[in-house]
């Protein structure tokens, strides 16, 4: 006969569930960071990162927008593993450590309120597929989410010492340092916690323990990163880049309303925005409560973040859904707490179990949202283009595309990757620079990308007639000839770098006669200089091409009409 269920063997079981929970969703987030598709922006930070780790200073030396701590935390992965494209999939486990450290945020804002609600924190917010499917790519939001998180947990004891004080004084800066965003809800949150210096000049009840700390804390980071740009002598491109520019790119760059992606996630996900809606009036009840205290109540910085996380998401003039990692982050802990109010509501034992298990099959349910986002297809086909880049180039050959989706290749203009304001503000300077970048650079690869289409009209048309397709994704320096067969055909080549060449098909040689600068080839591959060549070509009617042979001496037939898969918005 089964034993009645008792309080204390209720609490063993549900510390059993929450724990195999959490060690469940931590096994489903390594996974999504390892097999979900890459989007072209991770491509962009990625070779951001790249960059620094082979010496060049973003917005001095590469054209950014976005603070680089991310790209700093990441370039030393390049040392370690090398400059194979596929070091893109090692970049993306490393990501699991922001992750990690934004859950375990959750559980500290949360400690406070017992152990069940700490760790029910955890498990709701890697239980979001609209976080998890943000927060395990490399993006700079991923971080600065954590470390912002990680200010909140320090500052969400009733007395905060000098190590806490000084930890979230740091976290807090450093948060700036990854994301301007953060410039916006932190800045609000360090605000707050001026004033309440400022106020009380000391006098307790303080909400910092030691402002001192705090400051020192802050001013330690501020102090790295004041050496970081005078030794790259970086000051004035990084205020162009990521302050003057970024002002500007907000202010033009095509926008959409907040609600385009804010209410598909609140569809998907309602019981957790309920319980956060639960949890968050009763921190606000509780703030009431405490009369003139409420200022310092460890609860009120958590308040004022949920506002000031919306309102950093909303204000944007182009608010895509990753920038609601912080405001989500912010909403987990609230969430637990209305969780646990809901179970606790009955009186007795029995209801409360319903409840819990009632709320729990609600929040699986949420969760098999993780699953779906392998729906659209893994990695996989992307992996493959990006060991096929690392065979078919070296380190040293410079590819060409609009995010930087080779990763660990060098780029050809200082634009490396463009989006939809910046190509139609430089556009005359695209068009008239890239091409001669392309040439000068001796670029022999470029990846296709969603962005290809608006690109200028003449640059697409250079790109067209001097890189021929190996798949509907990469596309080799080459040119295509059409001889008639009437008259020889005479045209020039462009050999883009000195290099091994060939003739495709090899047939051609067999059929007719091609003459390259007055020399007849015989054989399918040949060697050329640098620069323009004659051709001249006796023969039946058809078409050959020129083409560069890759770093893996296997020449190739080019493929038109193949459909691209490697660029992927989310």
């Amino acid at each position: 006969m089964t034993p009645p269920m008792t309080e204390s063997r209720w609490t063993r079981v549900a510390w059993s569930w929450l724990g195999g929970a959490l060690a469940v969703l931590a096994f489903e987030a390594a996974r999504l960071a390892l097999h979900k598709s890459f989007s072209i922006d991770e491509f962009q930070y990625a070779h951001s990162a790249w960059l620094m780790a082979h010496g060049q200073v973003p917005y001095r030396d590469f054209f950014e927008v976005h603070l680089p701590l991310v790209y700093q935390l990441l370039a030393p992965l390049f040392w370690v593993y090398g400059d194979a494209p596929s070091t893109m999939l090692v970049l993306r486990a490393a990501m699991l450590a922001p992750l990690a450290g934004a859950a375990l945020a959750t559980w500290g804002i949360n400690r406070r309120e017992g152990s069940f609600a700490a760790l029910l924190a955890p498990v709701l917010l890697l239980s979001l597929p609209s976080y998890a499917r943000f927060a395990t790519e490399v993006r700079p939001d991923a971080l600065s989410t954590a470390l912002f998180l990680g200010a909140l947990a320090m500052l969400s004891s009733r007395t905060v010492g000098k190590g806490g004080s000084f930890l979230s004084g740091a976290l807090l800066v450093a948060a700036v340092w990854a994301s301007q965003k953060v410039l916006f809800h932190g800045g609000l949150v360090g605000l707050a916690l001026l004033v309440d210096v400022a106020w009380r000049r000391g006098r307790p009840p303080a909400r910092l323990g030691s402002p001192r700390a705090f400051l020192v804390g802050a001013g330690s980071v501020l102090a790295l990163v004041a050496v970081y740009l005078t030794v790259t002598a970086s000051w004035g491109a990084t205020w162009r880049w990521c302050f003057v520019w970024a002002a500007e790119h907000q202010r033009h760059y095509p926008g959409f309303s907040w609600r385009d992606f804010f209410v598909p996630t609140v569809r998907e996900q309602p019981v957790f925005f309920i319980l956060a809606a639960l949890g968050l009036a009763r921190a606000l009840w509780t703030l009431v409560r405490e009369g003139p205290a409420r200022w310092s109540h460890p609860d009120a910085l958590l308040v004022l973040a949920v506002p000031a996380t919306f309102g950093a998401y909303a204000l944007q003039r182009a608010p895509f859904p990753y920038s609601l990692l912080p405001f989500l982050g912010v909403l987990a802990p609230l969430a637990a707490r209305g969780a646990m109010l809901a179970v606790m509501w009955p009186r007795t034992l029995g209801p409360r179990i319903e409840a819990a298990v009632g709320l729990g099959a609600l929040l699986a349910l949420q969760a098999t949202g993780l699953e779906q986002l392998l729906d659209g297809g893994d990695n996989a086909r992307q992996r493959e283009v990006l060991a096929r880049i690392g065979t078919l180039t070296g380190p040293e050959d410079v590819v060409y595309d609009n995010a930087g989706g080779a990763v660990s290749r060098p780029h050809a203009h200082f634009y490396f990757y463009t989006d939809a304001y910046l190509r139609g503000s430089v556009a005359e300077q695209l068009a008239r620079e890239v091409p001669e970048a392309l040439v000068s650079r001796g670029c022999v690869l470029r990846v296709d990308d969603l962005r290809t289409p608006g690109l200028p009209p003449s640059l697409r048309a250079f790109l067209d007639a001097h890189y021929q397709p190996l798949d509907g994704d990469l596309y080799l320096w080459g040119q295509g000839y059409d001889a008639s067969g009437a008259a020889p055909l005479e045209d020039r080549f462009l050999a883009v770098r000195e290099d091994r060449y060939f003739v495709e098909p090899a047939q051609v040689l067999e059929r007719g006669t091609l003459v390259i600068d007055g020399g007849r080839v015989t054989t399918p591959e040949f060697s050329l200089s640098r620069g323009e060549h004659t051709v001249r070509y006796e023969g039946p009617a058809g078409r050959f091409h020129l083409l560069w042979l890759p770093r893996d001496g296997q020449r190739w037939r080019p493929r038109p009409g193949v459909p691209a898969t490697f660029s992927r918005l989310f």
